[in-house]
């Protein structure tokens, strides 16, 4: 294996002798690789997608800082990471190449790894506004691998779109992907409200009476008329976006989750995590006849039941769109 043999035939003669033998190594996987990242390195695309994943984040925080004056400047950047990470990918991966099947597979394999290495551009980003909120590794780790998970599913998105149809390239790659950033939030924003009911239920509410010229507070009964929108039916759709898995990424404790801060990322995390339980509904009641337990508590309870599923979300899109470009791969001819 790995060499060549060139036989000389003389037209004069009946015998074939070996005339001359090269010994000539196929190239190991690894140097195809080094090959691809190179190339992904020269490619004045990939440092376009770089100069996007650093700039728009950056001044998306920035703005935000300003507006609400320095409320939301974590999920804004977050956010603008989650939406330019995997579209800035998947235009820069839509290549075309050419060449044998471990040439093709390594240049998948490097623009998987570039697409990843576009979240790092929001490493000090993450750093530095989470520190304004107390995170930890709980919450930064988490974050930049649903980014990696992200932008590794953008670049093979991109890739297999450009090798499976002549006419797939870069734009068709990035509104693609930029579709399914945007669309799965639209669609779940349209149905919220077709999904309101009215219901009638027991209301549990704090009553002030004054014994021997004290207050005290005792629970009363009553049946009143609800119109709920039960955004558990529909909140399924939110989480199909990349933007949903990175709020959803940090995992924060349930108490923090029920007594979050105004404009924290632990805020929106809880308002993401609770249309997946149901929207709460805890102020000023008692959520058992026989309890005068604080709303807080409820709401930690329930936010226990439902852990963050962004990280899975990720890892199983990554997964899809990296055996749509091995497909891609196998199954298209060497030119």
């Amino acid at each position: 294996m790995g060499q060549t043999v060139v036989f000389k035939v003389s037209l004069d003669a009946g015998d074939v002798a070996i005339d001359e033998l090269e010994a000539r190594p196929p190239h190991p996987p690894s140097h195809h690789f080094r090959d691809a990242m190179a190339a992904a390195l020269r490619d004045r695309h990939w440092r376009l997608a770089l100069l996007v994943c650093v700039a728009l984040p950056a001044s998306a925080a920035a703005i935000t800082f300003v507006v609400t004056r320095g409320h939301w400047v974590s999920t804004a950047f977050l956010v603008a990471a989650a939406l330019v990470t995997p579209v800035a990918a998947a235009w820069a991966g839509a290549r075309p190449t050419q060449g044998e099947r471990r040439e093709r597979a390594a240049w998948m394999a490097a623009t998987g790894a570039s697409g990843a290495a576009l979240s790092l551009t929001s490493l000090v980003g993450v750093l530095l506004l989470g520190s304004r909120e107390g995170w930890g590794e709980d919450q930064a780790i988490p974050t930049l691998a649903v980014l990696a998970l992200a932008g590794s599913a953008g670049a093979w998105l991109g890739f297999a779109l450009a090798n499976r149809q002549r006419r797939w390239r870069r734009g068709a790659a990035a509104a693609t992907a930029l579709a399914i950033v945007l669309v799965p939030l639209g669609v779940s924003a349209a149905l919220v409200p077709e999904t309101q009911t009215t219901e009638q239920i027991t209301y549990h509410s704090f009553v002030a009476t004054y014994a021997g010229g004290h207050p005290a507070f005792i629970c009363k009964d009553q049946q009143v008329d609800v119109t709920r929108r039960h955004t558990e039916e529909v909140a399924w759709i939110a989480m199909m976006s990349p933007l949903a898995w990175v709020v959803d990424a940090p995992s924060f404790t349930p108490s923090a989750l029920a007594d979050a801060a105004q404009g924290s990322l632990a805020q929106s995390q809880a308002w993401a995590r609770s249309t997946r339980v149901g929207p709460d509904a805890f102020v000023g009641y008692c959520y058992q006849a026989t309890s005068l337990g604080p709303p807080t508590a409820v709401k930690a309870e329930r936010y226990a039941k439902s852990g963050p599923i962004g990280a899975q979300l990720a890892a199983a899109s990554a997964l899809l769109c990296a055996a749509a470009a091995a497909v891609t791969v196998i199954r298209r001819k060497s030119a």
